[in-house]
């Protein structure tokens, strides 16, 4: 899904400029607002507030107003209350609101030569006539429409930011994100399916899952924000040719919490689904500029390395930090065997030229470390992330449950001041963060399942 440059500005606004209270009693977006007017057909609505000022922002509406493109602050400065974001077939942009002065709208939308129509109570604004016709000629509109009622609904009513998705649209943007769909949070009801190429030799698939939307919500949670997005399950449909299809990944405890070392700055836990790698549809870039643009051998390596449950975990490091890599490969030996191969053909200027890598097999697991500190920390019986102060704090506030389809967590209140040192400019203004938790979950049961994530980054100085 490709947005035009007023999407894209408008998306940004939207997003940065939700406030502190509900547009109503359903919050923003409810039935009775904008969404009476955005045609059904809509791709894409995003509703929120525009008071950037509000104490539940925690401190970080001032630093989003500033990443506002001009045309943005400017809208966000004349909107009186809530402003809504609706992107429509043809990548038709609208921005709804309702102006607290109608000449300064008016000559904000000549000097951005932008269109502008008063309907329904509210002004709808455009950088073309087209888009503003399709809101006028529209006979059906989002809040009569039962995925959006039913998208709503699931959000909470006092969130400062909603937005919702047509699911098939979302599928195409999750499908756009390579790897995406073999980390993420997907019932575990796809099943294989044998095929055959025109040679009449067996392939293997799999049968793709769909949504019927998406919806996302920002709220004001504790000491923090938290982002939460929920995606039901349609069931199942063809996944497109053999072997490029997505491998759902099940719910699972997270064991490796209590054989990471205490006091990891940054921790990214998940499962590798088997043959996960060959079955992707396209490698990450980031892989290719890491272990060589020779990727025709890459993903048989990578699940032969790689398997079960593993964790890339972060801490504190003179003179730069330390990285540990923990797996599950179905054979250690082969794993160590082909990691020897990939690190004797890395591309010239690859980042890990730069680093001894230390490794060892430890309780059928895979460890390798940029030192050996790491991989004897991670044999200790020393103090574990499970008993993490820091750690427990993101999980309670989060609400991150025992069981989730992968989870991130960093503490941001050690790691930012060592990246600072680096060199790493941080952006001007930026709040005191605490800890960050991003983890991916499912909800429901029988027929009516679906996929959620949630991230909640922690704000304590406000």
């Amino acid at each position: 899904m490709r947005f035009s440059p007023i999407a894209s500005g408008a998306a940004a606004l939207a997003i940065a400029t939700a406030g502190c209270a509900s547009a109503g009693a359903s919050g923003p977006g409810s039935l009775d607002g904008a969404a009476t007017l955005v045609p059904a057909n809509a791709v894409a609505f995003v509703a929120a507030r525009s008071d950037l000022s509000a104490s539940r922002w925690h401190g970080l509406g001032k630093l989003a107003l500033k990443q506002l493109p001009g045309w943005g602050a400017d809208l966000q400065a004349v909107a009186r209350d809530e402003i809504d974001l609706a992107v429509l077939p043809g990548e038709k942009t609208v921005v709804f609101l309702q102006p607290s002065d109608r000449a300064k709208l008016a000559a904000l939308a000549k000097k951005h030569h932008l269109v502008q129509r008063a309907t329904g109570g509210w002004t709808a604004v455009a950088a073309s006539e087209a888009a503003l016709a399709a809101v006028a000629s529209a006979t059906s509109h989002l809040a009569t429409d039962a995925r959006f009622v039913a998208a709503m609904n699931r959000l909470p009513g006092d969130a400062l930011m909603r937005a919702y998705a047509r699911g098939a649209e979302m599928s195409r943007l999750l499908e756009a994100i390579p790897g995406q769909l073999q980390t993420r949070a997907l019932p575990p009801r796809a099943k294989f399916r044998l095929q055959r190429d025109k040679k009449g030799a067996p392939t293997y698939g799999l049968a793709r899952q769909e949504f019927r939307w998406l919806a996302v919500a920002l709220s004001s949670s504790g000491d923090g924000l938290k982002l939460q997005g929920f995606a039901p399950s349609a069931g199942l449909a063809a996944a497109g040719p053999p072997r490029f299809a997505a491998v759902p990944v099940a719910p699972y405890a997270a064991a490796l919490v209590d054989e990471i070392p205490s006091g990891a700055l940054a921790v990214v836990d998940f499962q590798v689904p088997r043959g996960g790698f060959e079955l992707m549809p396209k490698l990450p870039v980031q892989l290719g500029r890491l272990l060589g643009p020779d990727l025709r051998d890459l993903p048989n390596e990578l699940d032969t390395v790689l398997g079960g449950e593993s964790a890339v975990y972060v801490r504190a490091g003179l003179p730069v930090p330390e990285i540990t890599l923990v797996t599950q490969p179905a054979d250690t030996t082969a794993a160590s065997t082909t990691l020897d191969e990939l690190l004797a053909s890395l591309p010239k200027g690859s980042p890990l030229e730069r680093f001894p890598l230390h490794r060892a097999v430890i309780g059928g697991q895979l460890v390798v470390s940029t030192t050996q500190r790491g991989i004897d920390d991670f044999r200790s019986g020393g103090p574990k992330l499970s008993a993490d102060p820091a750690f427990l704090e993101a999980k309670k506030q989060s609400g991150m449950p025992d069981e989730t389809t992968g989870f991130a967590y960093a503490n941001a209140r050690d790691a930012l001041p060592l990246l600072a040192l680096a060199g790493v400019t941080l952006p001007a203004g930026l709040p005191e963060l605490g800890t960050v938790a991003v983890f991916g979950a499912v909800f429901g049961g029988g027929t009516a399942t679906g996929s959620t994530f949630t991230a909640y980054v922690g704000l304590p100085s406000s």
